[in-house]
């Protein structure tokens, strides 16, 4: 009897040992020695747009704290605050105007391939505009209106093809109007009024345009065109008889 017993418990111990080793074999641990995550046999990684947007927001001053769901181990950012995305999970907009940010924009935003909207206008956000967006080729809003941007607008910007509101008025942008703006041919409203720019402006396709308040460009002679919203067979720098 006593030597049945020891029979069925080795019998029983290796089958446990086999049944484990094939269990590990199909269902690996969540996280092996390395640290590397795994789904299924298949390593783990993180949506490129939750890394994307927490940059972002590690690059932000969020007083009101207004980014604090936007967490980093979401398996995607689409019931995040402020955030919109198509039906099948891709960030299409990002809507944080008026919020007290400042800080300033990472160079990540660029990453955000299917964004087509992007409001942060009315905010206190600082430094350069990342020439990084210009790779969003879907974008067609930007509105950075009224922050504390500073350094020249980039001409990567012209590289979206998509555009057709670009606002950057009242902040500190300086340097000419570049001339690769001109290739933007879908805008239909550029706004570059009271900013600190210089030089001609270049010929534009936009609809309507705005750049007064800009002392170096709205130079004596020309006030009278800078007062207003331009359709675009008028310009600070060429006639309408220029333009034909």
């Amino acid at each position: 009897m006593v030597n049945r017993r020891r029979e069925v418990k080795k019998s029983y111990a290796l089958f446990s040992s086999t049944f484990f080793c094939i269990f590990l074999l199909f269902f690996p641990p969540a996280e092996l020695s390395d640290g590397v995550k795994y789904e299924g046999n298949i390593p783990w990684q993180k949506n490129f747009e939750v890394l994307a947007l927490i940059e972002i927001k590690s690059s932000l001053i969020d007083p009101r704290g207004v980014l604090v769901n936007w967490d980093n181990a979401a398996v995607d950012p689409c019931s995040w605050d402020l955030i919109t995305c198509s039906p099948d999970g891709f960030v299409l907009s990002i809507g944080a105007s008026d919020q007290s940010l400042s800080g300033t924009l990472a160079s990540s935003i660029g990453n955000l391939t299917y964004l087509q909207t992007v409001l942060l206008q009315n905010n206190n956000i600082r430094g350069n505009i990342p020439p990084e967006i210009g790779r969003l080729m879907k974008l067609k809003t930007l509105d950075l209106s009224n922050n504390n941007f500073t350094g020249q607008i980039p001409p990567t910007l012209s590289h979206s093809t998509s555009f057709q509101y670009l606002r950057l008025n009242n902040n500190s942008l300086t340097g000419t109007v570049p001339t690769s703006v001109a290739n933007m041919a879908q805008l239909i409203l550029l706004d570059l009024s009271y900013n600190n720019l210089s030089g001609p402006v270049p010929r534009l396709h936009a609809i309507a345009y705005n750049v007064m308040g800009n002392p170096q460009i709205c130079s004596t002679g020309n006030e009278e065109e800078c007062n207003e919203t331009h359709p675009k067979t008028k310009s600070l720098i060429f006639s309408s008889s220029d333009r034909k």
